[in-house]
């Protein structure tokens, strides 16, 4: 009889227990839900952690972590966690896109060009191959970077794609790709010397995109003859955060 009240009170202490920490994830994850509403990352980052104390094996909560160091732009902490969700599920593109966008942010150039060789090798996204042709003319890899350009502008849907360029006073604009990648590759034969050509580049780029800033820039320091390695690098297209998918 006894045994059977030790037990009995065992099963209600271990309910008892298992109810409050399921209330308690399910605080965390209005607040969660509630610092979201409000963008308050900080406040989103703190619930996720105290959820994932409560509940491990919740795996999912580890990626909306990742996707909110993401969206908060804070990229060490969104490449770190990445990596670790692409050791244990290596298809994860979504995820290895995010890795991909932070390493560059961080100034990774050469690791951020393998992940996107890796996600233009599975899908053939010419916003992938954007990618690949800046960070090909950051190495100096002038070539290679060439030779994907011309892949871009030789597609048809490279004019009905945009990307979102960001001008050297930190706005960003909506472009045609096959203008964007015009004006790359404008900047490519400047470096290359190349005057001619550039110069050829940027008005084809304009041709397309008569409001491009960045373009008409380059065409203006060129006709200023200004020193053309003020042009500066071209400037990456960056995907907007995705939302975070917690429940």
């Amino acid at each position: 009889m006894k045994k059977s009240l030790i037990t009995l009170f065992l099963s209600i202490v271990l309910l008892t227990t298992t109810v409050r920490a399921q209330d308690a994830f399910d605080t965390q994850m209005k607040v969660y839900a509630t610092a979201l509403k409000y963008y308050d990352l900080n406040v989103a980052i703190s619930a996720l952690y105290n959820a994932m104390a409560l509940k491990p094996d919740r795996k999912d909560l580890r990626d909306s972590l990742a996707l909110v160091y993401f969206a908060g732009e804070r990229y060490g902490q969104s490449y770190t966690i990445g990596e670790e969700i692409l050791k244990e599920n290596p298809k994860r593109n979504d995820i290895l896109e995010m890795v991909a966008v932070s390493k560059q942010s961080l100034g990774l150039v050469k690791d951020a060009l393998a992940d996107y060789e890796q996600l233009y090798a599975a899908d053939k996204q010419l916003f992938y191959l954007y990618q690949i042709s800046t960070l090909q003319y950051q190495l100096k890899r002038y070539g290679e970077c060439v030779a994907s350009l011309d892949q871009i502008i030789g597609n048809e849907a490279a004019g009905k794609q945009n990307v979102s360029i960001r001008n050297s006073n930190g706005t960003a604009q909506s472009v045609p790709m096959k203008a964007a990648a015009l004006n790359v590759k404008g900047i490519v034969a400047l470096d290359l010397n190349q005057d001619a050509n550039a110069k050829e580049f940027f008005n084809q780029s304009l041709q397309i995109y008569p409001d491009f800033v960045l373009a008409k820039g380059n065409l203006a320091q060129m006709e200023q003859k200004k020193n053309p390695k003020e042009l500066g690098p071209p400037t990456k297209a960056t995907p907007a955060p995705k939302a975070t998918g917690a429940k």
